[in-house]
């Protein structure tokens, strides 16, 4: 293979990854959102949550990521904040190198004010 193609590819594919675990992450929190008759059901959620949990972490590989998806067996906290969204974004955040603590707090804080202004 020559440079080229060998840079294209180890370029693309991390952020492939990235888009590919916040589009879960994204459907997860709405489907916890919308969903949350059904997936409020303790077994029923929790199986959700650990499927999602699983499948987040076997795309990021990332423990910083998967401790704070864990807040999604908390009652009440998980259900209703964005939590799959917020740990893939700091992920994103993290991996693309911009991981310091003033674009965590401007990226949860546009985050929280999203949420607010949807409610």
């Amino acid at each position: 293979m020559n440079k080229t193609s060998d840079m294209v590819g180890k370029n693309i594919f991390p952020k492939v990854r990235m888009v590919y675990a916040l589009t879960i992450s994204i459907m997860a929190d709405l489907l916890d959102y919308i969903g949350s008759p059904v997936l409020s059901v303790p077994i029923t959620g929790d199986m959700f949550d650990f499927i999602a949990i699983s499948f987040l972490y076997s795309i990021t590989k990332s423990k910083v990521s998967l401790i704070i998806n864990l807040a999604e067996f908390v009652p009440f906290l998980g259900d209703f904040l964005p939590v799959y969204t917020v740990s893939t974004i700091i992920w994103i955040l993290r991996e693309s190198g911009n991981d310091d603590l003033i674009t965590a707090k401007q990226v949860l804080r546009f985050i929280s004010m999203l949420i607010s202004d949807s409610r």
